[in-house]
């Protein structure tokens, strides 16, 4: 498993609810993509940065939907994105109660 943190800064002049608009207005699309399990929006109003938390099956599934033209989508609809990857060995899931062991190294 990977997860990805996401940031980009966003529009001084932009609103909570207009952010939350423009989240709403993609959110579907991640219901299909390839090798994601989870998708967390991410929004800091005190250092105006906006962005995302994702749990990818794989590095090659971030890869995939991270390439070039996800990156330039992102930089036109907010700004220049910052991607960190870190694999997940471990995963505490309190929804089914279950510590989940994934590859590592």
């Amino acid at each position: 498993m990977i997860t990805l943190i996401v940031t980009f800064k966003l529009p001084e002049d932009l609103s909570r609810s207009e952010l939350k608009s423009m989240y709403l207005e993609n959110a579907k699309m991640y219901q299909e993509t390839p090798g994601l399990v989870r998708k967390n929006y991410l929004y800091d109003p005190e250092k105006n940065l906006g962005g995302g938390c994702y749990i990818f099956k794989s590095r090659t599934d971030a890869d995939a939907w991270f390439d070039d033209k996800r990156i330039a989508w992102l930089t036109e609809r907010y700004s220049t994105p910052t991607l960190k990857y870190f694999e997940s060995p471990l995963v505490v899931n309190n929804e089914n109660n279950k510590i989940e062991e994934n590859d590592f190294g």
